[in-house]
C-alpha cells in the first residue's frame, strides 16, 4: 500500500487529499471525515492523471462535502485543552500532551515537533485547563509569529524600494494584517496556524500595501508579479481562515 499527499485545483480552490494506492482497491473511492481529511483509495494500476480525472469529475461533491466539513469544524464546541486534542501550527495539526506535575510548577507549554506538551500541577482540575493552557498557547502562536512574520517579510523586501517602518504581531479583529499610512504593518498572531504559502500570501499582501493603499488592478498586479498563484491562496484564506482559531 502506497499513500502520500497531492493537490488538485477545483476552481481557485487548491485541496489537499492523501492519495492512497492499493492492489486490493477495485475502483475509485473518496472519503471525507473529520480525523483524516480528504483522503482518494485508488487501484494500484490507476495513474495519477486518471486519479485526477476523476476528481475532476465528482468536483461539485467534493466542494460540498469539505464546506460541510468545515462547518462542522467551525461549529465545535470550545477546545477542552485535553490530551488528544489538535492544535494547527504551520498547516499542520499535532496533538496536545497534558503532563500532571505532583508539585506546584508555572505551567509550561513546549513544541517538540511531534506535539505540543503541557506541563501543569496536578492540583488543576480538567475543567480549568481552558483557563491554564490556552494563554499558553496564545503565548505560543504570538512568539513563532513574530519570528516568522519578521523573516518573511525580510525575505520578500527585495521586491520593494518602499520599506515597512513597523513590522508587529497582535491580535487583529477580522483581519490577517494591516498596512498603516506610514507603513507599519500589523499582522494578526493566528496566521500562523496556516501553511507556509498562505503565511506568505498575507505578508507579500500588506507589502504590497506599502506602495498602494487600496485594493485596486494595479495593487492586484503587483500581488501577482510576485505571487503568480495568489488567487489560490487568496481563497484558500476566505474558506479556511475561520479554522485558525483556537
Amino acid at each position: 500500500m502506497e499513500s502520500r499527499m497531492e493537490q488538485i485545483k477545483i476552481g481557485n480552490t487548491l485541496v489537499d487529499y492523501r492519495l492512497i494506492y492499493s492492489s486490493r482497491q477495485k475502483t475509485i473511492e473518496l472519503v471525507i471525515d473529520l480525523e483524516s481529511g480528504f483522503t482518494v483509495k485508488a487501484p494500484g494500476s490507476m495513474s495519477k492523471e486518471e486519479v485526477a480525472l476523476n476528481l475532476r469529475r465528482k468536483a461539485s461533491w467534493i466542494i460540498i462535502n469539505l464546506d460541510k466539513m468545515n462547518e462542522v469544524i467551525r461549529n465545535e464546541t470550545r477546545k477542552e485543552f485535553v490530551s488528544g486534542e489538535k492544535f494547527p501550527y504551520k498547516g499542520k495539526h499535532y496533538r496536545l500532551k497534558v503532563v500532571q506535575v505532583n508539585e506546584e510548577i508555572v505551567p509550561t507549554l513546549t513544541f517538540t515537533h511531534s506535539k505540543f506538551i503541557a506541563h501543569v500541577p496536578a492540583s488543576v482540575p480538567e475543567s480549568d485547563y481552558p483557563r491554564i493552557i490556552q494563554p499558553l498557547f496564545i503565548n505560543f502562536y504570538h512568539e513563532k509569529a513574530e519570528k516568522v512574520l519578521n523573516q518573511r517579510a525580510r525575505m520578500y523586501l527585495k521586491y520593494f524600494e518602499e520599506k515597512p517602518s513597523l513590522i508587529k504581531v497582535q491580535p487583529l479583529k477580522n483581519k490577517w494584517g494591516n498596512c498603516s499610512k506610514t507603513n507599519q504593518l500589523r499582522f494578526n498572531w493566528r496566521v500562523v496556524m496556516a501553511k507556509m504559502s498562505i503565511i506568505d500570501y498575507v505578508v507579500v499582501h500588506e507589502l504590497c500595501h506599502t506602495k498602494y493603499k487600496d485594493h485596486s488592478k494595479a495593487f492586484w498586479n503587483e500581488v501577482q508579479k510576485i505571487l503568480p498563484d495568489y488567487e489560490e491562496r487568496k481563497e484558500w484564506l476566505r474558506v479556511h481562515g475561520d479554522l485558525l482559531k483556537i
